[in-house]
């Protein structure tokens, strides 16, 4: 891995504005960033070969306690100096998506959301704000700020899958749940007689691992279910 300078400019001097940057940079719940290149990039240039020029030039040099932790790792000087590539999962297309848009939007990208490599090759997701700092034409570091948002990610994934453990006509019948109806009523909907739904809705209990009609509300209205259109 190759060392980038460690010591941002921003936290060099001894003045009170300074010392407050530095105090809110290593105490932010955020994960906070300072990524540099060893060769300033021409904003002239194509955006393609922009993209080409940070995956090859661009480095990690300054970041938080907060930063590290949501890699998995618990020391800042272990990404110190890691290249963007490290990090940065450019397999990915949404994640190629969102580097053309910080471009195209004069370097600058708000609650933009990446899939990225954590420690061991984890999935980490991340919710950012990134922001380029231009200086004659040239882009020469870019701050950055992220919110790790992996558990809510990896729920909706879990909560996909239980989704679409069930049939359109189990949706239809947990939706008209939710809605308060009868079992006669939901009944009407679907072309069924109470007694079948009543068994129906018992076998979706068992599907989702749930043992009363209160657990089952309550589950779908975690899955989002009040929410579908039947």
């Amino acid at each position: 891995m190759k060392k980038g300078n460690s010591t941002s400019p921003c936290f060099t001097s001894d003045n009170k504005s300074d010392e407050f940057y530095q105090l809110t940079f290593h105490q932010s719940d955020y994960g906070v960033w300072l990524g540099l290149l060893d060769k300033p990039l021409s904003t002239s240039l194509p955006f393609d070969q922009q993209e080409i020029h940070l995956f090859k030039h661009a480095y990690l040099s300054e970041c938080n306690l907060s930063f590290v932790k949501m890699y998995g790792y618990d020391d800042p000087g272990k990404l110190i100096g890691a290249r963007f590539t490290q990090l940065f999962d450019n397999a990915v297309a949404s994640n190629l998506l969102h580097l053309r848009t910080f471009l195209k939007n004069g370097y600058q990208i708000r609650n933009t959301e990446t899939l990225e490599i954590g420690a061991g090759g984890i999935r980490k997701y991340f919710l950012n704000d990134v922001f380029g700092i231009i200086e004659e034409g040239l882009l020469v570091r870019v701050w950055g700020m992220q919110k790790d948002i992996t558990s809510e990610r990896l729920e909706q994934e879990v909560n996909r899958k239980i989704i679409q453990q069930l049939t359109p006509r189990e949706r239809a019948i947990i939706k008209h749940t939710i809605d308060g109806k009868s079992l006669k009523e939901i009944g009407d909907a679907i072309d069924v007689n109470p007694k079948t739904v009543d068994s129906l809705r018992s076998r979706i209990k068992i599907k989702l691992g749930v043992s009363s009609l209160p657990q089952l509300i309550a589950l779908a209205f975690q899955l989002g279910l009040q929410d579908i259109e039947i």
